[in-house]
């Protein structure tokens, strides 16, 4: 009888142990805390408490941590159930843009994307930024974004035509004529740079179309004997009329060399505007208002003068320069007419 009652005694304590263990567990409440720049996280069980006093029992330093973060529920909350409590970082970032002086801001944004987005930095295709845009927020965190830009534009470089002289029988001797105009050449190229925050940092010239210049051919009279054929074609006509030249009298002649000029713009030095048939002489031999006729020009009026027209020497006016040109320098026998 002793014996049962003691068994049973035994028994009594251990249910009313077990019952007080199984309450116990039950009055326990599970914390998990999360903290926004870190992986770690801290899960415990508590009868009581508060997040301040949890955080303290497991060895951090609550000023500091009250300093920095934000909590999601007040730090002295009591505990009443299980409870995921996540800190946020108030921290501290250093930000360069670009050329950009880095300055200090204070987030509490979780990434580096997230930031970004809330100081309005958009970052371009081409841009660099030293943090992928997933990583977290820490405190003393230095966030750069190097600004590319790529710019294409295109550059011309021109290149200079050859001029070439041709001898030509057919034209008097120190006669030119040009029969093609010259052309420039140019070459076409794209010019990409990328510049780094404003500063270049590479650039590809490339070529992307050619054009070969055009060369100018100018013929150089070289015909001696058709020259002699034609003066000594005129003088005999001259000669067989008694004083004539072209079938028009003339007083007298004399040996000049003529060269050839065109429009200035300004009237000749008789006050008229220069036309074909206008003659610059030298006054002093030639006076002005004299009739003239030149082989191989015709019919002349001495109608103006020239810094450069002294003594035997005429200057013959043609309309266009390329004529005068042609005309070039070359002796003449000028017929004063009556």
């Amino acid at each position: 009888m002793k014996k049962t009652l003691i068994i049973t005694l035994g028994i009594l304590s251990i249910l009313l142990l077990s019952g007080t263990a199984v309450a116990y567990a039950m009055m326990q409440k599970e914390v998990t805390i999360s903290f926004s720049d870190k992986d770690e996280s801290i899960t415990t069980s508590v009868l009581k408490g508060t997040p301040a006093s949890i955080l303290d029992s497991e060895g951090y330093d609550r000023e500091q941590l009250e300093e920095q973060y934000e909590p999601s529920v007040a730090w002295d909350t009591p505990i009443q159930e299980d409870t995921k409590i996540h800190l946020t970082c108030n921290c501290e970032v250093t930000l360069k843009v670009g050329a950009e002086d880095g300055k200090k801001v204070k987030t509490m944004q979780p990434t580096v994307g997230d930031f970004l987005e809330e100081q309005k930095v958009k970052v371009g295709k081409n841009d660099q930024v030293n943090a992928v845009m997933d990583q977290k927020i820490t405190n003393d965190l230095t966030i750069v974004v190097d600004q590319i830009e790529k710019r294409v534009q295109k550059k011309v470089e021109t290149t200079d035509f050859q001029t070439k002289e041709e001898k030509d029988p057919n034209l008097p001797e120190g006669e030119k004529k040009v029969t093609q105009e010259g052309k420039e050449g140019k070459e076409i190229y794209q010019v990409t740079a990328l510049y780094k925050n404003g500063k270049a940092m590479v650039t590809d010239k490339k070529l992307i179309e050619k054009v070969d210049p055009v060369q100018r051919i100018v013929k150089v009279g070289s015909g001696k004997a058709a020259t002699a054929s034609s003066e000594k074609k005129e003088t005999e006509l001259a000669s067989s009329g008694g004083s004539r030249i072209a079938g028009l009298k003339y007083s007298k002649t004399m040996n000049a060399q003529a060269t050839g000029y065109t429009h200035t713009g300004n009237p000749t030095a008789t006050g008229v505007m220069p036309k074909r048939g206008t003659v610059a002489v030298d006054p002093s031999v030639i006076p002005l208002g004299t009739r003239l006729y030149i082989p191989g020009y015709g019919q002349g009026v001495a109608q103006d003068t020239g810094g450069a027209v002294r003594g035997n020497i005429v200057d013959l006016f043609f309309e266009t320069r390329e004529e005068a040109i042609q005309w070039g320098r070359r002796n003449v026998t000028v017929y004063i007419l009556e």
